[in-house]
């Protein structure tokens, strides 16, 4: 029976489904990761990554898996820089008000322009590689971005 998994797993392994769940972990040993993955309306995902080591730093990301974009706001920081703040609450309370719109009224641009107001660094870029919860949600969206793959 295990030999049967395997060879199904060789088989189909770059295409088995990824599930949301799967994108909650440690992506650097013990100080890094990502965590609260969740589905938003149209394309986009949305997640924290955390890191913990001589400095801490939470960042809100927001991808918009069509476009293949990315929105990143610093909402705390400690030992990165030569400053120091934490506005976890407000901004996921402004992130909140913003996903509570319709689909039809997500831009990148305007919600990093509503992010920068409460947090630090807002910007948007473009995804260099497909973030796991757009490979979990979206795989038919990739395009000619890398696969992501579970390290």
């Amino acid at each position: 029976m295990r030999l049967v998994a395997l060879f199904l797993l060789a088989l189909t392994g770059p295409g088995l489904a990824l599930d949301l769940s799967q994108c909650r972990r440690i992506t650097t040993p013990s100080y890094g990761g990502e965590a609260r993955h969740q589905a938003m309306a149209g394309d986009w995902a949305s997640w924290i990554e955390w890191w913990s080591q001589e400095g801490v730093y939470t960042d809100l990301k927001v991808a918009d898996c069509g476009d293949h974009r990315l929105m990143t706001a610093r909402l705390r920081e400690e030992n990165i820089k030569d400053r120091r703040f934490d506005r976890r609450r407000a901004g996921m309370e402004a992130f909140e008000t913003y996903a509570g719109r319709a689909a039809a009224f997500y831009d990148l641009d305007d919600l990093s322009a509503a992010m920068d107001r409460v947090a630090e660094d807002s910007r948007v870029e473009p995804m260099l590689r497909e973030a796991c919860a757009c490979a979990a949600l979206h795989p038919d969206l990739r395009g000619g971005l890398d696969a992501f793959a579970l390290e």
